[in-house]
């Protein structure tokens, strides 16, 4: 299958190599091509890794990644060309973060005047294609590979296209997520979003930041 992936950050970079690895064919849209780190994945994967444009990668995928940070994620999808996502299974990484950063007790915030969620306004935003939550709730560093000492973890997904869900728990089990767990409609995303709110204060009042939620079952 081919994948395209908007946004060329660590999240967007580390989600392409493990694609690769899993054997799909990707293509990351990025504003600067000339990255090293993205030159160096392209030199690693001759054959199945691929740069391009918002809208080239866009247009490449049969499935579609958001990995931009919030405060530009819907330029991102302006520039590639709303027409690239329609009918498209599009996954939703982000979180409607403000963009400032933590403040002086180490607390993220959302984005102002976010009402209803992040996952509501892409979808608002991309009214034609299937928009699922997923890997938003957990660090960069475990999208793919999800291993911990403690056992595997979970992720949580939501959207409202049920076959849409359907596609990406299958992608997400060949990225190492064997535990998937749907959680309704896309207005579920506000949840998904807060869980990611949880890791980044455990993170901080830690200084850990290899972990991840898990759902355990009697």
């Amino acid at each position: 299958m081919k994948v395209g992936i908007l946004g060329s950050g660590e999240t967007g970079l580390t989600l392409g190599r493990g694609l690769v690895r899993a054997g799909y064919n990707v293509m990351i849209g990025t504003r600067n091509r000339y990255k090293e780190k993205l030159q160096q994945w392209i030199h690693e994967n001759p054959h199945t890794a691929q740069l391009g444009t918002f809208a080239e990668a866009a247009a490449f995928g049969a499935l579609l990644f958001l990995c931009t940070r919030w405060t530009g994620t819907q330029a991102a999808i302006e520039t590639a060309g709303v027409w690239n996502f329609r009918k498209k299974v599009v996954v939703d990484v982000t979180n409607p973060l403000d963009g400032k950063g933590p403040d002086n007790m180490g607390r993220l915030h959302f984005s102002p005047g976010n009402a209803g969620s992040g996952g509501e306004r892409v979808q608002a935003w991309l009214q034609d294609a299937h928009v699922v939550k997923a890997l938003n709730c957990t660090g960069q560093q475990l999208i793919t590979d999800p291993h911990l000492e403690e056992g595997l973890p979970t992720m949580f997904i939501a959207g409202n296209d049920d076959l849409a869900k359907k596609a990406v728990t299958d992608l997400l089990h060949h990225l190492g997520w064997r535990d998937v767990e749907d959680t309704g409609g896309i207005d579920m995303s506000r949840h998904l979003e807060s869980l990611f709110m949880i890791w980044w204060a455990v993170g901080f009042r830690t200084g850990k930041w290899h972990h991840a939620f898990r759902l355990l079952r009697h």
